[in-house]
């Protein structure tokens, strides 16, 4: 953002201590300005620097294998009484029902064995 002089004093200019006279040194404002604010005030730009590439990404020309998505974890082969809520609920997402965690596990195991 460009800094302007305060409208009382528009012959002032910026320096490090604030907005100064230019003849006599006089500090109108004291407030410092960094010296790319400075720059600015005057007209003088920095020069842009290029961006470099720092490392470019080698490309593979081979074909990746194709990834399989499963849709349900492999329950391991237990039975419905060995399994906890949670893997029931999962289950029974899996087979288009909703089971509530907060009821017994006897009912869960009910619940989907119905289903099943």
């Amino acid at each position: 953002m460009a800094i302007k002089a305060p409208a009382w004093c528009e012959h002032a200019v910026p320096t490090a201590n604030g907005w100064e006279d230019p003849v006599t040194g006089e500090v109108f404002k004291s407030g410092g300005f960094t010296p790319e604010q400075i720059a600015e005030f005057h007209g003088v730009t920095a020069p842009q620097k290029e961006p470099e590439v720092l490392v470019e990404v080698p490309v593979n020309d081979f074909e990746k294998e194709p990834v399989q998505t499963l849709t349900e974890a492999p329950v391991g082969g237990k039975s419905l009484e060995e399994m906890s809520k949670i893997e029931l609920e999962a289950l029974g997402r899996t087979h288009g029902i909703e089971l509530d965690r907060r009821k017994s596990k006897a009912s869960l195991v009910e619940e989907v064995k119905e289903v099943l």
